[in-house]
């Protein structure tokens, strides 16, 4: 049991971090650390979601809902966005199939929850920014999962979005200053 929830813990962490790291890359100007090509932080971030669906569908389901929202909200604009989303949506498709067949109403609600508390938080931003630094802690991703979880009785959507969240965070603030930019 140990071992399955420090390989989803890692898996998260690594999606997380490579999701932040191919934002930093296309959106803030940030050059590749290793020359690498910006695709490759897709493919990363890409597999880490699909390998985190094989090792638990109920944690899939959130990142599937959330890649739905990202494409309904045009997110993932840049070819390692896109890259990633595709990547983590055949692989729920191709490989979970029947797991998603079988829990449509999930995937709904969990994407309906992003999608809602998404616009809800943009709405907020631009019309109450007393609330820009609150916001900024993106409580919505961490509630959406943690309903989620408490629904199925399944850890594992929460802690998996907690451990993606947590690498974003710290490649968001440490990354950038290490190598002088943002």
């Amino acid at each position: 049991m140990l071992s399955y929830y420090l390989t989803l813990a890692l898996l998260a962490t690594i999606l997380g971090a490579f999701g932040k790291y191919a934002d930093l890359l296309n959106e803030h100007g940030m050059k590749p650390l290793l020359k690498e090509p910006p695709l490759l932080s897709g493919i990363i971030w890409g597999g880490a979601g699909v390998l985190i669906m094989l090792l638990s569908p109920a944690a899939g389901i959130t990142y599937v809902a959330h890649v739905l929202y990202w494409f309904l909200r045009v997110k993932l604009e840049y070819p390692n966005h896109a890259c990633a989303g595709v990547m983590i949506l055949l692989g729920a498709f191709i490989l979970q199939n029947d797991y998603l067949a079988a829990h449509p109403y999930q995937l709904l609600a969990v994407f309906l929850g992003y999608t809602i508390t998404g616009y809800l938080h943009v709405y907020l931003k631009e019309h109450v920014p007393s609330l820009t630094q609150f916001l900024r802690l993106r409580l919505r991703i961490y509630l959406v999962a943690l309903i989620y979880s408490l629904y199925i009785s399944n850890i594992d959507p929460f802690f998996t979005t907690c451990c993606g969240m947590i690498a974003c965070e710290i490649v968001t603030k440490y990354l950038p200053e290490k190598i002088k930019i943002c």
